[in-house]
C-alpha cells in the first residue's frame, strides 16, 4: 500500500486527558502537523485558525459535543473530512453521527493499525483532490493568459474556459453559462457559412467534412456576432470524450471574406445571384433530379423592347427598370425558388420541387404584378417567360434550349405571356 501519511494535517478532538496524550504520540507520526483540542468549543476554534485536512473527534464531550462541532465545521466546509471516535454505542448518537455523513467511525479504545489505514487512505485522497485542484488552477492560469479563446469541452457541458469566453458573453462562469445556453453548442449561431450542429456528432461532422482553412463559427458577444476561426483537438486517453477548442477573433477577416463571396455570386446592380451562382445551384439540383426523380422547373425571363426602352430613354433608365424588376419579383417568388440575371435584360428562375403546372402558376403571377408596374418616365413595362420541367436526362444546354424556345414563342404570340415547353 502507497504511504500518504504525514501529508496531511490532523486537529485531533478528546476531552479525556490520558486517552488524548496517548493518542496524540500516535498521531503525531501519522500527520504532517498535528492539533489537540480538549472539547468543542476549542476544537471549532483551532478548525477556524488552521483548515486541518482531518478532523478526528470523541461525540461526547463537555461545553460543545462532538456531533455539534462537526455540524458547525460542515457548514463551513462541506467537504471536510471528519473521523468519530467514541465509547458509546447509544443509538441516537450513532443516528446523529450518520445524519452528518462523517467520513468514518472507529469505537474505543481504537485499534491504532486501523486508524493509521484509516489516514492514509483519507491523506491519499486529500492529496489527489489538492493535486487535481492545483493542476486545474495551473490549467486556467495558461488559459486565461492565451490571446485566443480556449475551452475544454465534450461538446455538451464546459469543463474549463479561458476568461476572455466568459468575458465574451457577458457570464461570470460556466453556472451562469448554462442559465443562458442548455448546451455548449448553442452558443454557435446556425448559419450556412459557419459550423454549427445540434448534436455533437452532427457539429463534429460540419467540422472534419470543411476544409481546413475555412472551418469558421460564429457567436453573439458582446459587440454582436462574431466570427472565430476554430481549432478542435481530442484530448486522448481520457474516460470521456474531451476536446480542446481554441477560437481566434476573424471578424474582419470574416466581413472582407464575406463581402467577396457576395460579390462572387449577385449582380452588381441588381443585387440579385448573377449566372455563376445561378450556374452553380442548377448544378446541384441537376445532381438532385437524378438521383431522387424530383420534380424540377426552369423560367427564362425577358424584359420586352427593352432595347427599344434604352434608346428612347438612355441606359439609366434602363438600369433603372432592371433593378425594379429584379427587386419586385424577388418579393413575390417563393423561398425555394433562385432567381438570378442571366444577362442583360433576360432573368431566370429555378424552382425546385415544382411539377410544371405550378411553374406555370408562379411564372404567371410574376408576369400578372410586372405588368401592373409603372415607372415614372419609361411607362408600363412587360415580361415575357418560356418555362419548362426539368427530366433526369436533360443537361444544362437542352434545358436552356426549351427555355429559350418557349420565350421565342411568347414573344411571338404577342409578348407578355408564359409559355411552356
Amino acid at each position: 500500500m502507497d504511504s500518504y501519511l504525514k501529508t496531511s494535517t490532523i486537529l485531533y478532538v478528546e476531552d479525556d486527558d490520558e486517552v488524548r496524550i496517548g493518542y496524540s504520540k500516535a498521531l503525531s507520526r501519522l500527520a504532517k502537523t498535528l492539533y489537540t483540542a480538549n472539547d468543542g468549543e476549542e476544537g471549532l476554534r483551532l478548525f477556524n485558525e488552521y483548515s486541518p485536512d482531518i478532523v478526528i473527534t470523541d461525540l461526547k464531550m463537555p461545553y460543545k459535543c462532538g456531533i455539534e462541532m462537526s455540524r458547525e465545521m460542515r457548514q463551513i466546509n462541506p467537504q471536510q473530512v471528519i473521523l468519530f471516535t467514541t465509547a458509546y454505542t447509544e443509538p441516537h448518537y450513532t443516528i446523529q453521527a450518520l445524519d452528518l455523513q462523517v467520513n468514518g467511525y472507529l469505537l474505543k479504545p481504537v485499534d491504532k493499525k486501523q486508524l493509521e489505514e484509516k489516514i492514509n487512505q483519507f491523506s491519499k485522497n486529500i492529496f489527489w483532490e489538492k493535486h487535481n485542484h492545483e493542476q486545474q488552477l495551473m490549467l486556467q492560469q495558461i488559459l486565461n493568459h492565451q490571446s485566443n479563446i480556449t475551452i475544454l469541452t465534450d461538446l455538451t457541458t464546459i469543463k474549463f474556459a479561458s476568461h476572455s469566453f466568459w468575458n465574451m458573453l457577458f457570464v461570470k462562469n460556466k453556472e451562469a453559462f448554462f442559465e443562458i445556453y442548455p448546451s455548449f453548442l448553442d452558443v454557435f449561431i446556425t448559419h450556412e457559412h459557419y459550423i454549427y450542429g445540434n448534436t455533437p456528432d452532427e457539429f463534429l461532422n460540419r467540422y472534419f467534412e470543411s476544409d481546413a482553412d475555412m472551418r469558421l463559427v460564429s457567436i453573439i458577444g458582446e459587440n454582436g456576432p462574431t466570427a472565430f476561426f476554430i481549432s478542435l483537438d481530442k484530448i486522448k486517453d481520457t474516460k470521456e470524450e474531451l476536446f480542446v477548442i481554441t477560437l481566434t477573433d476573424i471578424s474582419s477577416i470574416q466581413t472582407s471574406r464575406l463581402d467577396a463571396l457576395h460579390r462572387a455570386s449577385h449582380d452588381r446592380l441588381t443585387k440579385i445571384y448573377n449566372r455563376s451562382a445561378f450556374e452553380k445551384a442548377l448544378e446541384h439540383e441537376f445532381l438532385r433530379t437524378k438521383r431522387y426523380g424530383r420534380p424540377l422547373c426552369m423560367a427564362l425571363l425577358d424584359i420586352d423592347r427593352f432595347k427599344l426602352v434604352n434608346d428612347s430613354f438612355g441606359h439609366l433608365i434602363g438600369d433603372e427598370i432592371l433593378i425594379l424588376f429584379a427587386r419586385e419579383i424577388q418579393i413575390i417568388l417563393r423561398k425555394t425558388d433562385t432567381f438570378a440575371r442571366w444577362g442583360g435584360e433576360e432573368f431566370v428562375i429555378l424552382m425546385s420541387e415544382t411539377h410544371i403546372q405550378d411553374a406555370y402558376k408562379v411564372c404567371e403571377t410574376v408576369r400578372k404584378h410586372i405588368e401592373k408596374l409603372m415607372h415614372p418616365i419609361a411607362g408600363n413595362i412587360t415580361l415575357s417567360i418560356g418555362v419548362t420541367a426539368i427530366t433526369p436526362n436533360d443537361t444544362p444546354q437542352s434545358t436552356f434550349t426549351r427555355c429559350d424556345k418557349a420565350l421565342y414563342t411568347a414573344k411571338s404570340n404577342g409578348r407578355n405571356r408564359v409559355e411552356l415547353l
